[in-house]
């Protein structure tokens, strides 16, 4: 690939970050448009060869459904999206364990009982590795696999999810489910640019196109108006930012721009102005025992929010709170740790594994224009199945 300086001349010089743009239809709403398909025709033939093993890799992939749980949640609609709240353990003082009590960090094995969480989490893995095979390659063997899986998963009768997560992280003894079960699908907030890079395939029909958006309206109303969305729009820490992280990409791709904006006005001073301190921590974060994870998570929603909100006109990256930091303080406050600079001095259970930032680096480098932040990006090595589009976005 072109040096990150080439592509540095080529990104800044197009008009690509014109805030008061509004989306049309085909345009990405969280990836970069204008980057994206300015690096796609300087790929080489080891980039392509790259993102062509990992989409191959899914072609027998699913095709998942919940269908394939073993009890129905209370509804009795096996279609009803159920999980449960990975961190409640029965109460050892009690016959019955009931209700539940909390051991934060700590996953229950119960949990792994629920497949619903596990087969989505497969789903949205093998659609970003397919949706980015196809975009880059024109493979339409890809795109016809991953419009298989959608199908799948959202439309057709016999198997699709109802547009809802009523049942989402159940407590046994205290709830059938919560708002926090929402952070399940934090990833439907990128669902949007997946059909978009999809919508140019053969396989791709008008009426896949139209069920789609219809599932999404009412998945969307459901997010917007049911108790539970009520709920996690108000929780705090990730929970909050990714209620919103995924309501807003949502509702402008859907065409719902006055409701993205409203969610915007009140997602912004929940997530800005409460969860970054004075030298860029995110102390709703450092509270928890895998504070890292957690930090670097919350930050990626965080950087999700700010791009959506590039099409109504608002630039959060620049944007300060009372404390006068923002998204690059606190990206700025994790770097040194991610790179080993420094050790991680707050509780984390679980392995740090310091390649949880490289995404929000690569982003880092290209909306502050950080070379150091790029650099700094490809010596990590992340855990993960595929290249995805963040990481072409500062330059490989």
């Amino acid at each position: 690939m072109k040096s990150f300086l080439y592509h540095s001349v080529l990104l800044f010089a197009i008009p690509t970050f014109l805030f008061a743009q509004k989306t049309q239809h085909g345009d990405f709403i969280i990836l970069e448009e204008e980057v994206i398909k300015s690096i796609q025709p300087l790929m080489e033939a080891a980039d392509l060869e790259s993102v062509r093993m990992v989409a191959e890799k899914h072609l027998d992939s699913g095709p998942f459904s919940l269908i394939h749980k073993k009890q129905l949640p209370p509804s009795g609609d096996i279609h009803d999206y159920t999980s449960m709240g990975p961190y409640w353990w029965p109460d050892p003082e009690k016959s019955d364990g009931l209700p539940y009590i909390r051991r934060d960090g700590e996953i229950n094995p119960e949990y792994y009982d629920y497949k619903d969480k596990e087969d989505l989490g497969k789903l949205m893995v093998a659609l970003t590795a397919l949706a980015e095979g196809y975009f880059f390659t024109g493979n339409e063997q890809f795109a016809a696999h991953a419009v298989h899986l959608i199908r799948a998963w959202f439309l057709d009768p016999e198997t699709k999810m109802n547009p809802n997560l009523n049942f989402a992280q159940r407590i046994p003894g205290r709830t059938e489910g919560r708002g926090i079960g929402i952070i399940d699908t934090r990833r439907f907030g990128e669902l949007p640019d997946m059909l978009i890079a999809l919508s140019t395939s053969a396989h791709w029909k008008d009426q896949d196109d139209k069920a789609m958006k219809s599932w999404l309206t009412a998945y969307l109303d459901w997010l917007v108006n049911s108790s539970n969305g009520k709920d996690e729009a108000v929780h705090g820490n990730n929970h909050t930012t990714w209620y919103f992280a995924q309501t807003l990409p949502l509702a402008i791709y859907v065409g719902r721009l006055e409701l993205a904006d409203s969610l915007a006005s009140v997602g912004i001073p929940l997530i800005l102005d409460r969860m970054i301190a004075a030298d860029g921590s995110q102390p709703l974060e450092l509270a928890r025992t895998k504070s890292w994870d957690y930090s670097a998570m919350n930050l990626m929603g965080m950087m999700t929010f700010a791009k959506a909100c590039e099409h109504l006109g608002r630039n959060l990256w620049d944007q300060k709170n009372a404390e006068g930091v923002g998204i690059e303080e606190a990206l700025a406050f994790l770097t040194p740790y991610a790179t080993g600079q420094k050790p991680w001095e707050y509780d984390q259970i679980s392995e740090f594994d310091g390649s949880k930032l490289q995404t929000p680096l690569h982003i880092g480098a290209l909306k502050y224009r950080n070379q150091t932040y790029r650099d700094l990006a490809k010596r990590l090595t992340a855990k993960k199945d595929g290249l995805y589009f963040w990481d072409f976005y500062s330059g490989n």
